[in-house]
């Protein structure tokens, strides 16, 4: 797309923005990342024991529904699918292929990053290879469009058994983590433009803190959890210093029901 104009304009940037998952994708060949979380307003994502639906009310949800349409692959963690056994399809009327294809078709889609048009794929980073055999992700007609992504000291017989159900991926492993660079890198590789990640708070820190999400897309319910247990959206090891927080820009706020969402670019890394 190619503005003509101050580059200040409001439109010229909202013409941009139409396209800035493939625009990403096409100088850096690695996909546009989107973190994705439902919280109370304490920042808390579900109780200590796990309780998380629904915190947001059903517009929310529905716009949710419909950051996951417009992603290539939806990615979360082993403790999102252990907690949750999330399906990550999307829920539409309207959706592609009422019938599913064969197993086959969807396998050599997944593999090849093209295919025809279909639910979006799933991306599970399972460094032990822990995903139940039963899980949702492996286990119904779409477990072919279905990545786990796997450490290389996994159980042998665990990533066989998966392998019979959905792609494996072996990838390097750092400090008992998966190397997202090396999966952004790969899932380029595959023609995936934009990433949706709906992990739990470790999943989402690793991604933020990294540097590696380019955009926040945070709903907000008027509600407060509290609890020093409870599951928070943004974990992991934190900032030590106040200077050192993740800078937010563009931030846009959208009342929807209820609830409020607020979207906003990531400060890249200096």
């Amino acid at each position: 797309i190619q503005v003509v104009g101050p580059a200040e304009d409001r439109l010229a940037a909202a013409c941009v923005r139409l396209n800035e998952a493939f625009n990403h994708w096409i100088v850096h060949r690695t996909p546009f990342v989107t973190v994705k979380a439902a919280m109370t307003l304490d920042g808390k994502i579900a109780t200590a024991r796990g309780e998380s639906r629904w915190i947001t009310g059903q517009l929310a949800r529905a716009h949710g529904m419909a950051l996951r349409r417009g992603a290539d692959a939806v990615l979360v963690g082993i403790n999102t699918v252990l907690a949750d056994d999330p399906s990550l399809t999307v829920r539409h009327p309207h959706a592609a292929f009422r019938t599913p294809p064969s197993a086959r078709r969807l396998r050599e889609s997944n593999v090849q990053g093209r295919g025809p048009r279909c639910p979006r794929r799933r991306i599970v980073l399972d460094s032990r290879a822990r995903t139940p055999l039963a899980a949702k992700v492996v286990s119904d007609d779409w477990a072919g469009l279905t990545t786990i992504v796997v450490g290389r000291r996994a159980p042998a017989k665990r990533v066989a058994a998966l392998a019979r159900r959905a792609v494996v991926w072996r990838a390097p492993v750092r400090d008992g983590r998966i190397d997202l660079r090396w999966l952004l890198r790969r899932l380029g590789r595959q023609q995936v433009t934009s990433l949706l990640v709906e992990g739990g708070g470790e999943v989402n820190a690793a991604f933020l803190l990294a540097g590696l999400a380019h955009r926040v897309a945070f709903f907000y319910a008027p509600k407060i959890l509290g609890g020093r247990d409870a599951r928070k959206a943004i974990a992991g090891d934190g900032a030590r210093r106040r200077s050192e927080a993740l800078p937010l820009r563009q931030p846009e706020w959208r009342r929807l029901g209820q609830d409020w969402l607020l979207t906003a670019r990531v400060e890249e890394p200096r």
